[in-house]
């Protein structure tokens, strides 16, 4: 029997990013509704190659899988000599599509665990190629561990704008869960919700993560769960978990 059979469940992943998340989905027989909050867009494309062959990084750290994308479209994969630290299981797998080996991974798949866990020499040189949005405590604790970080604007995430209509439209599918996959997405589909004087039903939301949890309790919304493993297998567990 499917777990999730006839559940519906509301994907906020930019376009592109969102089909392993729904594939999973439909196999345990959810129904999986897209609504991309954001889209990512590449910035900064000749600034990374250069700024990465200008120096001779001990590291790179990747926070995201999109990082890794839009690192590797201007900078080969042979061209990396860093060793290479990631935030999670999925970044990991993205790494090593490319052939490349993977030094550092944190006991947990956050940025916190990543900066206070990484074996960094004082004096090392990092390069953190990362969104235009991120917040600075990463490079701040890195710093004050005497860390030479070089940080890098590689994409930016860019709100994706809907009519009242179309809002409207994927709210009346009587969605069971709303997922939320990183800040971003809690802050755009709130702002949405606020623009239009929409108010939610019954829906279980969960999250991805801390931060994503802690975005959506900012803006007001109450978060029924928080995955453990801090990617879409993890949502996953989640969303059964419910429904067992």
């Amino acid at each position: 029997m499917l777990p999730l059979k006839r559940v519906k469940v509301l994907v906020p992943r930019p376009i592109g990013q969102a089909d392993d998340f729904s594939n999973k989905l439909e196999k345990l027989g959810a129904e999986p509704i897209l609504f991309p909050l954001i889209s990512v867009e590449a910035i900064n494309k000749k600034e990374v190659k250069s700024t990465y062959q200008a120096t001779d990084f001990d590291w790179i750290i990747f926070t995201s899988s999109i990082a890794v994308q839009f690192f590797f479209n201007v900078v080969k994969p042979e061209e990396v000599t860093s060793k290479i630290a990631v935030v999670g299981t999925s970044t990991k797998k993205e790494i090593e599509k490319l052939g490349l080996k993977v030094s550092f991974t944190p006991s947990a798949a956050t940025a916190k665990k990543l900066v206070k866990e990484i074996p960094l020499n004082k004096g090392e040189k990092v390069f953190i190629p990362r969104s235009k949005i991120a917040g600075t405590a990463i490079v701040d604790t890195l710093k004050k561990r005497g860390i030479v970080v070089t940080e890098l604007s590689t994409y930016n995430n860019v709100p994706v704008d809907y009519t009242q209509e179309q809002i409207e439209e994927v709210l009346a599918q009587n969605i069971n869960v709303i997922t939320f996959t990183s800040p971003s997405t809690v802050e755009n589909f709130v702002a949405l919700l606020r623009k239009y004087k929409i108010k939610l039903g019954a829906q279980h939301i969960v999250s991805i993560g801390p931060s994503t949890t802690a975005a959506a309790k900012k803006m007001r919304l109450e978060v029924d769960k928080t995955a453990e493993t801090h990617n879409v297998d993890g949502l996953i567990e989640v969303i059964e978990s419910m429904y067992r």
